[in-house]
């Protein structure tokens, strides 16, 4: 199932969507949490009015969903001159699945523009590393297209943070589709998490919240789908048993398109994937 089939929704009544969940973009016991979110971030969409651009999404993962279709309920709180908000609600069979808070907003006149975080250093998409052998049981990886650059497992001299939890490169989808804003909520959970990748312990981190705001309005991007974007994700802090992540995605000419930050559970796993990832590099 490509990305845009995976974002179909059909309107059943005012405020309530429906959408449909298979196996194509799971991770270990449901869909992906960027997936979530991003059907969020199109059935936001489709009920606020006009056309401006999605700033930010919270969503809290409550249950994991299982195949088939899940009803998206969706309240306008308001909506004003800049911004509009609406509050969504994702149910399976009468069980609560995710709550999301959605903001879209333009402004007309932009006086003063300013940067200060700095583009990653990342090598050229020619001289990046590939993992050869994804974890097990992860429909997930085969979505996207994901050349390593930082925090390569193994490669000591492409981490920033010595010893630390960081990864990232440049990505797209593996099937590539024009740039949204439900792609770029989608791609902010995207990669490996750093700690599966940089530790031997058998771990998963389902999240528990994400937040990505959208720093760029995609449809003003001279991007093309096949365009790879630069994406770092860090999971800087570690307490009683929940990690916190911040992910930046960049276009290639160096505008920032979304910063993310989530927070997730740190959970053992059963299954080999320990010991058994191989990258390929330059």
């Amino acid at each position: 199932m490509r990305f845009s089939e995976a974002m179909e929704m059909e309107e059943q009544e005012v405020g309530r969507l429906i959408a449909h969940f298979d196996r194509s973009w799971w991770v270990v016991n449901g869909p992906n949490g960027g997936v979530i979110a991003a059907l969020m971030v199109r059935a936001a969409q489709h009920c606020l009015t006009g056309d401006r651009c999605v700033r930010t999404i919270t969503t809290h993962f409550v249950s994991a969903p299982k195949e088939g279709p899940v009803s998206i309920e969706v309240t306008v709180e308001r909506q004003g001159k800049i911004a509009g908000f609406a509050s969504l609600r994702m149910v399976q069979e009468d069980r609560l699945i995710a709550t999301s808070l959605v903001a879209v907003a333009a402004v007309d006149q932009v006086s003063h523009q300013w940067e200060q975080r700095n583009f990653p250093k990342l090598p050229s998409l020619d001289n990046c590393w590939l993992m050869k052998t994804p974890p097990p049981l992860v429909p997930l990886h085969s979505r996207w297209d994901r050349r390593w650059g930082l925090g390569v497992p193994g490669v000591p001299d492409t981490s920033t943070i010595p010893g630390g939890y960081e990864a990232g490169g440049w990505i797209r989808l593996s099937e590539p589709e024009p740039y949204d804003e439900a792609l770029l909520a989608a791609m902010s959970d995207a990669w490996v998490p750093a700690i599966m990748a940089h530790t031997d312990l058998a771990v998963h981190a389902p999240t528990l919240e994400l937040t990505v705001q959208f720093r760029t309005d995609p449809r003003e991007l001279d991007m093309t789908s096949d365009t790879y974007c630069a994406a770092v994700f860090r999971q800087l802090s570690g307490r009683e048993g929940f990690i916190d992540e911040t992910g930046e995605i960049w276009s290639p000419n160096g505008q920032l398109l979304a910063l993310s930050r989530q927070l997730a559970v740190l959970l053992p796993r059963d299954d080999d994937m320990v010991g058994n990832w191989e990258f390929v590099g330059p």
